[in-house]
């Protein structure tokens, strides 16, 4: 069974067409499969991805003229300008979605998938999890005693809203020390354990209001911080408790808020 077995039957003539055009213009040196179906771990919900490598001669001429031969596999309803400067998404008329890579002279190498991303705002991924582990603590220590706060006071709870994202990603890492596993990829009920996304879920719902940001804030730093203190010792680490400490005086101070029973 190859990965188009499993996905939406369109995609597979979708492909067969775009091989033809590509193959078709002289600008190409090789067109192929790539993201989930490449890779063998495509399911029902997947969609298509291709990897276009264009001579180098003639890789800004190709990526000029992206509108015209793109037309010429399918027509869409949506199709955004390059990126990145080479990624193409697209969506089909009949409702798939097909993204397009292109790639100048060669195809282009992956990055290594052993370093952590933590959060939305850290500028780089870190090498270990020890490293990846002591800054989502610190991250989430920072948050509560700054901009938690603040936002609170300022009643800026739809802006309280975008910060999710990112305490999230520092909850996620915390769980990733825990299994002491590889960074998590595109699907990830297959890096988490039930357990794990059962606590998420069991968060407070999240409402943009005062009590809503405060309640899922604390309970999901709450969660955070009694994982990863007993992960500490196993990676080396010294628990930051004046850090935690301020944090929680803060807390108590601007919000009337006691979290010294498990902040620190």
């Amino acid at each position: 069974m190859d990965g188009f077995d499993v996905v939406d039957p369109r995609y597979r003539p979708l492909y067969e067409r775009a091989i033809a055009v590509l193959g078709a213009d002289r600008r190409v040196v090789s067109a192929g499969v790539s993201g989930s179906i490449a890779r063998g771990t495509a399911d029902a919900w997947s969609d298509l991805d291709m990897e276009v490598v264009a001579a180098s001669d003639d890789y800004e001429s190709f990526l000029t003229d992206w509108p015209s031969w793109l037309a010429a596999i399918t027509p869409t309803v949506f199709a955004r300008t390059p990126i990145a400067p080479f990624i193409i998404n697209t969506c089909t008329s009949d409702g798939l979605v097909f993204d397009l890579a292109v790639y100048s002279g060669r195809p282009f190498a992956a990055p290594s998938q052993d370093r952590y991303r933590v959060g939305l705002l850290s500028s780089q991924p870190f090498s270990t999890l020890a490293d990846a582990l002591e800054y989502a603590v610190a991250e989430q220590l920072r948050g509560l005693a700054g901009p938690f706060i603040t936002l609170v006071q300022r009643e800026e709870h739809m802006r309280h809203l975008t910060g999710v994202p990112h305490i999230l990603g520092l909850l996620t890492t915390v769980f990733v020390a825990e299994n002491g596993g590889a960074p998590p990829g595109k699907l990830w009920n297959q890096s988490f354990s039930v357990e794990q996304r059962t606590a998420v879920a069991e968060l407070p719902p999240l409402h943009a209001t005062r009590d809503g940001v405060v309640n899922f804030g604390l309970e999901l730093a709450r969660l955070l911080v009694s994982r990863a203190r007993p992960l500490y010792p196993r990676y080396g680490l010294v628990w930051p408790a004046d850090f935690a400490a301020v944090a929680a005086s803060r807390l108590d101070d601007c919000l009337a808020i006691d979290v010294h029973h498990w902040l620190y």
